[in-house]
């Protein structure tokens, strides 16, 4: 969803013609990356405490279920309280709904596959394998829209999957935490989202007068009725057992950080330009590396969690994939020659 309002790659502001862009304050623009690298941090972290004996025990997808739910609230009372009935009529225009279903169609997909990935891997083994995002995107952003990489951009890309690789098959997989069929879901889950940034960026630029709440509850309406499919498809316990079969209050607290996850982004990346974002999610992979195998023992005794070893081929991998995120993200963008 972040991309609704963010570039697809990472590029530097540029002013336009005869027209300077307000940029947000040293503070602000430092407070918006802090509270961006924290839910980024904390969400997969969250999702981790939530597990038994290393597995989900509720239905993965449900959480997301009730985090549409509770933002379509929360998006019609916002819309109702500030626009009045004009305001909540907002949220069920047809016309700019229809658009908006189709595409959160497909974020549903990328949801119920974040929550399968996690069900099979660690924290901090979800979102090294997340940066494989800027690969894909660079990819379909090149077949869709012509937009190349230059050859500095292409090696760092290339650099970052088999980073990746590495840690894959010599960090997580070797405390037997990490399956196969997880690298699957990821790779699945950027593509769909990658591909949502492609759709969003081409068809909403048509309703960029909607306000941002509105924007979520016409998003959240088709999202919730496709998470719902998916896990009544999908996950034979919610069919057999119940809706919340398996919830308790670490469930609950998952589907809270879903939907801070949702509303945070939306607030802080209006003062994140996608250099800082794409930053920030490299940042993200210290932070959770870092809790595992420095704070997780230390806090045992209060949340269910273990701590990992501290392993230092692991560590510099980790290292290696942050910083050639942030190599790609400062490297200058192909430009198109002039004829």
């Amino acid at each position: 969803m972040s991309s609704l309002k963010e570039p697809l790659l990472p590029r530097h502001n540029t002013l336009a013609i005869g027209k300077l862009e307000e940029k947000p304050g040293l503070s602000k623009t430092a407070f918006a990356f802090a509270i961006f690298v924290a839910v980024r941090s904390f969400h997969p972290i969250i999702i981790d405490i939530s597990k038994t004996d290393g597995r989900l025990p509720y239905g993965k997808a449900t959480p997301c279920v009730i985090n549409s739910a509770v933002d379509i609230v929360i998006g019609n009372a916002i819309a109702f309280l500030i626009g009045g009935m004009p305001g909540l009529k907002q949220c069920w225009d047809p016309v700019p709904l229809k658009v908006f279903s189709s595409i959160a169609v497909v974020y549903a997909v990328g949801d119920f596959l974040e929550m399968q990935s996690m069900s099979v891997m660690g924290g901090a083994a979800y979102q090294i394998l997340l940066q494989s995002k800027l690969l894909v995107t660079a990819l379909i952003v090149w077949y869709v829209r012509g937009m190349r990489q230059t050859a500095l951009q292409w090696n760092v890309l290339v650099t970052i999957a088999l980073a990746m690789s590495a840690f894959v098959l010599v960090g997580d997989s070797s405390e037997g935490s990490f399956q196969p069929i997880g690298l699957l879901f990821v790779v699945a889950k950027v593509f769909f989202s990658c591909l949502c940034a492609v759709l969003a960026e081409k068809h909403l630029k048509a309703f960029k007068e909607i306000p941002i709440y509105a924007q979520v509850a016409q998003l959240k309406f088709a999202w919730l009725w496709m998470s719902l499919f998916l896990t009544l498809c999908f996950d034979g316990n919610v069919r057999e057992q119940g809706f919340w079969t398996g919830w308790d209050s670490r469930t609950v607290v998952v589907a809270i950080s879903w939907v801070c996850k949702g509303w945070s982004t939306f607030l802080v990346l209006k003062n994140l330009d996608s250099v800082l974002k794409n930053i920030g999610e490299a940042v993200a992979i210290l932070v959770i590396y870092v809790f595992d195998v420095a704070i997780a023992d230390a806090v045992s005794d209060i949340l269910p969690v273990t701590g990992k070893p501290f392993r230092l081929p692991i560590f510099l991998m980790v290292l290696v994939v942050v910083l050639t995120v942030v190599t790609y993200t400062l490297a200058p963008a192909w430009k198109k020659r002039a004829p």
